[in-house]
């Protein structure tokens, strides 16, 4: 094609589209400026506005106040305002649109716009505005409403005079506790027989009474969610004696701390809630007079015990990272100290192969899965000795369980992911215990059903009994194939602090 015709072409198509992008732009105008032309207040902002003034749903004449960029209710209860509810109250009247005018309008009346109607007063740049909602239109999903500033009638959109009607309580803030848990830099919390003190220290949280210890992280961050999202079902503005609602000795006290700022005292959020349980709730007490009512459900849930804070985390690594894993057994009937171990290989994507015997589908997986994250629920000791060791079954362990994960690509031994030890089912809990640690841990004893804790259990509930289909000689009986007994041998001394084999 000659050049200068494509030189030609290209010019067209460049005016056309500036053409194409003018006239749409003037539509996005025009529409801007009929949307503008509806506006009741006019270029008023929402930030602009001051106060507002309106009669709850409930019948209470309310008022709300911006102080120092924060919402608070100043009538008929000085309260901090619910922020979200009194900025969406800000924002829809500062820009409620009308969907008509009424040509020739009758007397307000007829339009259930005259007095005792509702009516919103709210103030923006030092001048009070004024917006009165009628009934709703005979057609259409609309009501009537009407400004101060005119004698005209409007229709606005029903979900628009709706989002005007709020009880006192929604307009209220329901989070008796409201702080920055970044910021925070000690925890204490006090409940009827006890009670801890946790600090932060190098961004890690730590128990520092009735004892020294690190924290469980899942723990102080579920209790910190809690706080954060605890909202009040209501609100009692002329106290009881503390007495009356067991304030005078609180079922759960927190008081939370903020690290110190230069020039600043550290911040301080507290509450007190109460022992004495009525419809379901219970009383709280945080900064304000007013006590707020606590479902007791939220109550229940939390921690009340110092072993609930404590660290008890036995292993945890990433479950796709582990490339082979081994259990040793060791019989306690043997007069001789002998272990079984049992080996398994990750074959990826495939899954797990194991030896001396297959297991069942999945349950290789499994059991590296339970190990991934295993905590346990209870701490039985802080330290045993020998015999007591051997009593709960860890001098040697019933199970010892080695995680490795994958081999260094210039050569060596693969890293140990996981190693726990695993004693004597009791009373529904089995006893743990993490070489290089004193400590000995209770599980639940559930977690017997996706890692065997004996020989016995594994060949009873672990080995595959029949070679697969594809495997299996055609002339084979079901049953003719029995599991293989994993080798066992003679385990090297044992201090009760490692494996009983490797």
């Amino acid at each position: 094609m000659n050049p200068r015709t494509t030189g030609i072409l290209f010019l067209v198509a460049l005016l056309l589209g500036g053409v194409v992008w003018w006239s749409n732009q003037r539509e996005v105008e025009k529409k801007e400026a009929e949307d503008q032309a509806k506006r009741l207040f006019g270029e008023l902002k929402a930030e602009d506005v001051e106060w507002i003034e309106l009669r709850t749903s409930d019948g209470q004449d309310a008022r709300l106040e911006r102080r120092d960029g924060a919402w608070r209710v100043a009538k008929p209860v000085d309260f901090p305002a619910d922020p979200s509810t009194a900025d969406g109250l800000a924002s829809a009247l500062a820009g409620i649109t009308s969907e008509s005018v009424i040509e020739d309008a009758q007397d307000f009346s007829v339009y259930g716009l005259g007095d005792g109607q509702k009516v919103v007063r709210f103030g923006a740049g030092g001048a009070e505005r004024e917006l009165r909602v009628g009934k709703k239109t005979p057609v259409g999903a609309n009501h009537y409403a009407a400004t101060g500033a005119s004698g005209s009638v409007y229709t606005i959109a029903s979900f628009r005079a709706t989002s005007l009607d709020k009880p006192l309580d929604d307009l209220r803030e329901r989070r008796p506790l409201r702080f920055d848990r970044d910021s925070l830099q000690r925890i204490e919390v006090t409940w009827q027989d006890g009670g801890v003190v946790l600090e932060k220290k190098d961004g890690a949280w730590r128990l520092v009474a009735p004892l020294e210890s690190a924290a469980d992280a899942e723990t102080v961050d579920t209790l910190l969610s809690d706080l954060v999202f605890l909202r009040a079902t209501g609100f009692v503005d002329a106290p009881p004696p503390d007495a009356q609602v067991g304030l005078d000795a609180p079922a759960y006290r927190v008081v939370l701390l903020s690290a110190p700022q230069e020039g600043k005292e550290p911040t301080r959020h507290e509450l007190a809630i109460g022992s004495v349980v009525q419809d379901g709730t219970r009383m709280a007490r945080a900064a304000e007079p007013a006590l707020y009512r606590i479902p007791t459900e939220r109550f229940d849930t939390l921690p009340k015990r110092v072993v609930a804070f404590r660290f008890k985390e036995l292993s945890r690594f990433v479950a796709t990272d582990a490339q082979r894993f081994e259990i040793s057994f060791s019989d306690p009937a043997q007069q001789s100290s002998q272990v079984a171990t049992v080996e398994g290989q990750s074959t990826g994507t495939d899954g797990w192969t194991t030896k001396p015997d297959p297991m069942k589908d999945g349950l290789a997986a499994r059991i590296v899965a339970e190990l991934a994250r295993l905590e346990g629920d209870d701490i039985a000791a802080e330290k045993m000795g020998p015999e007591e060791l051997a009593g709960v079954g860890l001098s040697p362990a019933r199970a010892a369980v080695r995680v490795y994960g994958k081999q260094p690509e210039g050569g060596g031994e693969a890293p140990v992911l996981a190693e726990v030890h695993f004693g004597v089912q009791d009373g529904g809990r089995i006893f743990a215990k993490v070489p290089g640690r004193d400590t000995v841990y209770t599980l639940a004893d559930a977690i017997a059903e996706h890692v065997p804790m004996s020989l016995e259990a594994y060949r009873a509930r672990f080995v595959e009994t029949e070679p697969p289909a594809a495997e299996a000689a055609p002339d084979a009986a079901p049953d003719a194939q029995a599991p293989l007994a994993p080798e066992v041998v003679e385990p090297p001394a044992d201090d009760g602090g490692s494996p009983a084999a490797e």
